[in-house]
């Protein structure tokens, strides 16, 4: 639906108050120190007695200070901290996907979890595993609302419902109708302005023009760099490759079950979810799971 047209064209081709409290405290020292001025015996013993309350008050003034500066911005200290971090640092969380159902050849075989191309006979709960890295710094709405449907399970038994090769891989569409309806009328997020490349590999979200991001995400199979103009902006990257770590890279996302192509109907997944891809699109890669890193 929301890539579908451009696949189509694609392949034809708080001051005031803190200064009075400081004005006050000012106030109230030199009117002492004015009194005790024609005593000079009382003006010493008073200017060593105003040592602990200065030590007092000059706490309290800092802590006054620091309220009002965090209160005036609306945020806790704890917060900004976290926010500062997450915008500033090289990248955002790391999600691990699990995915079952990846491709066959003629001889049935599927890649399994040691990245090794192993026949057995139906397909069955083999896995293999991806990373994807969001950028909050390329895409900070579009990236915490990843975030969001990844700490909710949402993408749990998710199909990956529409593979064109060489171009994308979709998904993005609950296996429950309601876990989908709930997020639907969420409503959709802002548009991010595009500030990466659609280049093999990035991840970016599905749209059918303005502000109209919900749930649907696409992972670019080669280089897409004509989508950036059309306003898609990717939100992180899939991980090269660890095999050691025990993970793939986009070698995973390219098995990604292709022989049904664009034929899933995505209103049909929001309405009937398992019941219909099980009976249709049985073979479809999904994900078994997708849990942070972090």
């Amino acid at each position: 639906m929301e890539l579908q047209a451009m696949a189509s064209a694609y392949h034809d081709e708080p001051q005031d108050d803190i200064m009075g409290i400081v004005d006050e405290l000012v106030g109230e020292d030199g009117d002492m120190m004015a009194a005790a001025s024609s005593h000079r015996h009382y003006q010493t013993a008073h200017r060593y007695r105003s040592i602990p309350k200065l030590r007092v008050a000059l706490p309290v003034l800092f802590a006054i200070i620091l309220l009002a500066v965090v209160f005036s911005r609306g945020k806790s200290v704890d917060v900004v901290s976290e926010h500062s971090v997450r915008i500033n640092g090289e990248g955002g969380r790391v999600i691990e996907f699990t995915v079952a159902q990846l491709n066959t050849n003629s001889e049935n075989c599927t890649y399994v979890k040691a990245h090794q191309l192993e026949c057995i006979p139906e397909h069955t709960a083999s896995t293999n595993k991806f990373r994807i890295q969001l950028n909050p710094c390329w895409a900070p709405i579009g990236a915490q609302r990843f975030e969001d449907l990844t700490v909710q399970q949402f993408w749990d038994d998710a199909r990956i419902f529409r593979v064109v090769p060489n171009f994308v891989s979709q998904f993005g569409l609950s296996s429950y109708p309601s876990i989908q309806n709930a997020w639907t009328a969420m409503g959709p997020i802002d548009d991010d302005p595009v500030v990466s490349s659609n280049t093999r590999g990035t991840v970016t979200f599905a749209s059918a023009g303005k502000r109209t991001r919900t749930t649907q995400i696409f992972i670019n199979t080669k280089d897409n760099t004509f989508l950036d103009d059309e306003g898609f902006a990717p939100i992180g990257e899939v991980l090269e490759a660890n095999h050691k770590a025990g993970y793939g890279g986009m070698d995973v996302v390219d098995e990604f079950f292709s022989s049904y192509g664009e034929q899933p109907d995505q209103g049909d997944i929001q309405a009937e979810g398992l019941v219909y891809l099980s009976e249709k699109f049985p073979k479809l890669s999904f994900f078994v799971s997708a849990e942070f890193m972090d």
